[in-house]
């Protein structure tokens, strides 16, 4: 039993795993899903597939991949995940199958509040609450890029109207 013991413990440093995952107003998701670099290279080589497979943001009874997965090496080894979730999102629930042990996942709302729960190896994660942290911007970029071109061409037309004006006297006293 204490052999038992002693693997599961050396098992569960061998792992490291730590997943973080911040949201922005927009809905768009940042997920860095920390592990220590041998573990994860032995476990990678013996359950091929994608990286990106083997995670699962189950967002209000669907599933939402990741836009991108990008491998940043080093001590832990990160995999960075970025995506976008529905604006109206309400609830995640998450998913990492290539872990036994249990880890934490920490989501940091767009809101700025944390939440930190400890998700039990290989299950699922709680329905964690997503409601009411995304919103729309006040204006798209067509928008701002119209305003802008508008603040640009004031000074023209004000420019335009001066000389004209000046032109008027110019003619009518002549």
């Amino acid at each position: 039993m204490v052999v038992a013991l002693g693997l599961a413990l050396h098992a569960h440093d061998l792992e490291k795993t730590q997943v973080s995952i911040a949201f922005a107003r927009d809905g768009s998701f940042v997920a860095d899903v920390a592990n220590d670099p041998a573990w994860l290279k032995l476990r990678l080589e013996s359950i091929p597939g994608p990286f990106g497979d083997r995670v699962v943001f189950w967002v209000d009874g669907r599933e939402i991949r990741p836009e991108s997965v990008e491998f940043v090496p080093g001590s832990p080894a990160i995999h960075r995940l970025r995506g976008h979730l529905p604006m109206n999102a309400r609830s995640l629930r998450w998913f990492y199958g290539l872990v036994i042990d249990p880890y934490p996942l920490t989501i940091r709302r767009a809101d700025g509040r944390i939440i930190v729960e400890e998700v039990q190896g290989d299950a699922w994660s709680r329905t964690i609450d997503l409601s009411g942290q995304f919103h729309a911007p006040l204006l798209t970029e067509r928008t701002v890029g119209i305003g802008i071109a508008a603040l640009l061409l004031i000074p023209l037309a004000i420019r335009m109207t001066t000389t004209r004006t000046e032109a008027r006297n110019t003619t009518t006293r002549g």
